[in-house]
């Protein structure tokens, strides 16, 4: 596995445009028996997705990720660091709801496999996973943790200088009451103002922007403007 991250290394080494750098991880994925690979930024309310796996499982796992349902994604954000994965090797130790994750899995090709997560700003994380058909990875597959990292960040970095499309864009909506109070909260009005403008009750205002948060597994309402505001809703 050490070879995989040296290989990462140069990937961020030589790629120069979005083209360059999604062929090379294809090809670094292939040339070490992996199905694919999958990147992800896991922002509030976002995930931003480089991956070359099939879409269809793309859009199914993203919204695991936003319901924070995917076992990978937990033990990702819980441990801060390389580890290697088996869904059949664990079924022992998973719950329900994670069997039926990787049951699911299973049928797109990925039963095991490694990732990488690395802490980025604002308490978020990106994480890059290699997954495989096979039942489990051998024991000459472990990972150096540290030296892992150190390549992940690096891509990371080269990703967000690139400006790289994500292979998939998650919807983003809100409704027309939702986005006229967040509009408010935008120009700086509270909660309250918002609903003394619009003539509504207070609580009115309030369960709309909740609904809006939970839909995007979001804190506080802060969040939720700028989220609208970059995504183009208001």
């Amino acid at each position: 596995m050490n070879h995989l991250v040296a290989g990462l290394l140069e990937i961020s080494a030589i790629a120069h445009d979005d083209v360059t750098l999604k062929a090379a991880l294809a090809d670094l994925a292939e040339q070490f028996d992996f199905t694919g690979y999958d990147y992800a930024k896991l922002l509030p309310g976002v995930v931003h997705v480089i991956s070359n796996l099939q879409p269809d499982w793309l859009e199914c796992s993203r919204r695991l990720d936003l319901d924070r349902r995917n076992p990978i994604m937990k033990r990702a954000q819980q441990n801060r660091r390389a580890f290697v994965w088996s869904g059949t090797q664990d079924k022992e130790t998973l719950s329900e709801e994670d069997q039926t994750f990787f049951e699911t899995a299973s049928h797109f090709g990925i039963r095991s496999g490694v990732t990488i997560p690395i802490a980025i700003s604002n308490g978020a994380i990106s994480v890059l996973s290699f997954v495989s058909p096979k039942v489990v990875l051998s024991a000459r597959d472990e990972i150096d943790p540290i030296a892992a990292s150190s390549a992940v960040g690096q891509l990371h970095a080269r990703i967000e200088q690139l400006n790289v499309i994500p292979s998939i864009h998650e919807p983003f909506y809100l409704s027309p009451k939702e986005a006229t109070y967040t509009r408010w909260l935008s120009l700086g009005k509270t909660v309250e103002d918002a609903a003394e403008i619009e003539q509504v009750k207070y609580n009115t205002v309030r369960i709309a922007l909740a609904e809006a948060r939970r839909r995007y597994d979001l804190c506080n309402n802060t969040q939720l403007v700028a989220l609208a505001i970059r995504r183009g809703v208001i």
